[in-house]
């Protein structure tokens, strides 16, 4: 495993132990409600690595795991800067939907990761992806395409429950961030999707 992918994971996986184990883990959380208000900055930064239980753990670190090593190995700072800053847009998105909803709080590395998996499209997007609930390898391109068109989607029919917009946010940040750093820009990415279409 390349040494900034495996250092997220055991990030991950420290704090989500600790959040199974604290009294309170209410400081593991991010309330956008509070946020607005100058509060919760703690949970705020913990939430990015932080998640609800060992699925929604694992789910996320084989995504982190399966595209983080390959964009990693493009650019470690590609890696770094993508995690971030789509976490970071994963909660503008939070923050423009829930921001007025006192009880709404969320956790999980989805945004950034979700941002990881865009951008490492953008960089290879005939990369077959292979979900496991769909045992046929989906382009790249296609995924790319259909997950946030899902995910714009499900967050307007699912008001509660999965943060749909931070998958959103995140994805479009790492669509974005792609852009800019893949030498290309994102033309190999239309390309291959207007060439899979004909």
């Amino acid at each position: 495993m390349s040494i900034i992918t495996a250092f997220l994971v055991v990030l991950n996986f420290v704090v989500t132990l600790t959040y199974f184990h604290k009294d309170e883990p209410r400081e593991f959380l991010f309330y956008p409600y509070q946020l607005r208000r100058g509060k919760g900055i703690r949970g705020w930064l913990y939430a990015h690595f932080s998640h609800g239980g060992w699925a929604h753990f694992l789910f996320n670190m084989i995504a982190l795991y399966s595209f983080g090593q390959g964009l990693e190995m493009v650019s470690p700072t590609a890696l770094i800067v993508t995690y971030v800053v789509s976490g970071l847009a994963a909660d503008a998105a939070v923050m423009l939907m829930r921001s007025n909803d006192p009880h709404y709080a969320c956790l999980g590395a989805s945004g950034s990761i979700s941002g990881v998996v865009l951008t490492t499209i953008v960089f290879f997007p005939g990369l077959p992806i292979n979900l496991l609930l769909i045992p046929i390898d989906i382009p790249g391109a296609l995924f790319a395409v259909l997950y946030i068109g899902l995910s714009f989607y499900l967050m307007r029919v699912t008001p509660h429950g999965i943060s749909h917009e931070a998958h959103l946010g995140g994805a479009i940040a790492g669509l974005i961030s792609g852009a800019i750093m893949a030498p290309l820009g994102l033309s190999p990415l239309l390309d291959y999707f207007i060439g899979f279409l004909r």
